[in-house]
C-alpha cells in the first residue's frame, strides 16, 4: 500500500512549499526538460564531473541516492553560481499566485500576481544560503526517484552502446584500386636542387672579336719586316 500511494504522489503531486527567510512562500514545481538542462549545467561546469568518478550510484537506495544527490548539487554550487541560481528561480514559483492566462486575470488578481513576482525576483536574485540549501534539499528529495530512474535507464543505454561496439572508432578505409593506381603513376618527388650562386663566379670567356684583333696586328707586322 505505501508504495501504491507514493505511485500516486507522483503521478498528481501536492506542490510542496518552502517559506524563504524573507517571509515569501514559494511552491517547488516539478521538473521538465528546461530545468534538467539547468541542473546539467549546474553539475558539469562545478564540481559534479569529479565527484559522480567518485561514486553517485544509481542502483543505490533511494535515501542513499538522494543523500549523495544533494551533496553533488550543493557542492557543486560555489564553481557555478550564475546556473544554480538560474536553476533555482525555473524550479520555483511565488505561492498563492493565480495560475491563469494573463486574458483572464482580473484586475485585482493582475495586480496581486505582479507584487508577488516582484518579491519573487528580489528574493532569489541572491537569495540567503539557508533559504538556497532548504530550496535545493527540497527540489532534490522530490526530484531524486525520477533521477535516478533516468539514471538507470542512461546508463542501460551506455552498457548496450558499449556492448555492440560502438563506442569503438571505426577503422579506417583501405583505398581503393583506382585510388592505389593513381598514387603509384604519380612521378616521384624531384631531389634535385637549383645551381647555388653564393659567391663571385671565377670561369672567365675570351671574346672572338678579340682574337680575331690579333690575328690581324700580327700579319701586318710581318709584311711591314719584309718591305
Amino acid at each position: 500500500m505505501p508504495d501504491e500511494e507514493n505511485e500516486l504522489d507522483r503521478l498528481d503531486p501536492q506542490p510542496q512549499v518552502v517559506k524563504l527567510t524573507t517571509g515569501l512562500q514559494v511552491d517547488i514545481v516539478r521538473m521538465r526538460t528546461r530545468q534538467f538542462f539547468r541542473l546539467l549545467r549546474v553539475l558539469t561546469h562545478g564540481a559534479g564531473p569529479a565527484m559522480m568518478r567518485a561514486g553517485l550510484d544509481f542502483r543505490a537506495g533511494a535515501e542513499q541516492f538522494t543523500a549523495q544527490l544533494l551533496t553533488l548539487v550543493a557542492m557543486s554550487i560555489p564553481d557555478a553560481e550564475q546556473e544554480a541560481i538560474s536553476f533555482l528561480q525555473s524550479m520555483c514559483k511565488p505561492h498563492g499566485a493565480t495560475d491563469k492566462p494573463d486574458s483572464q486575470l482580473t484586475k485585482a488578481e493582475k495586480e496581486a500576481n505582479e507584487a508577488l513576482y516582484v518579491q519573487f525576483n528580489k528574493d532569489l536574485f541572491n537569495p540567503e544560503l539557508d533559504d538556497t540549501l532548504d530550496l535545493i534539499e527540497a527540489i532534490v528529495t522530490v526530484e531524486a526517484p525520477e533521477l535516478q530512474a533516468l539514471g538507470k535507464k542512461i546508463q542501460r543505454m551506455m552498457e548496450l552502446f558499449r556492448k555492440t561496439g560502438q563506442d569503438k572508432e571505426p577503422p579506417e578505409p583501405e583505398p581503393s584500386p583506382q585510388e592505389m593506381a593513381s598514387q603509384g603513376s604519380s612521378p616521384p618527388p624531384s631531389t634535385s636542387s637549383a645551381a647555388s650562386t653564393d659567391g663571385p663566379t671565377s670561369t672567365s670567356t675570351t671574346s672572338p672579336s678579340a682574337g680575331s684583333g690579333r690575328s690581324r696586328k700580327q700579319s701586318a707586322d710581318a709584311k711591314s719586316a719584309t718591305g
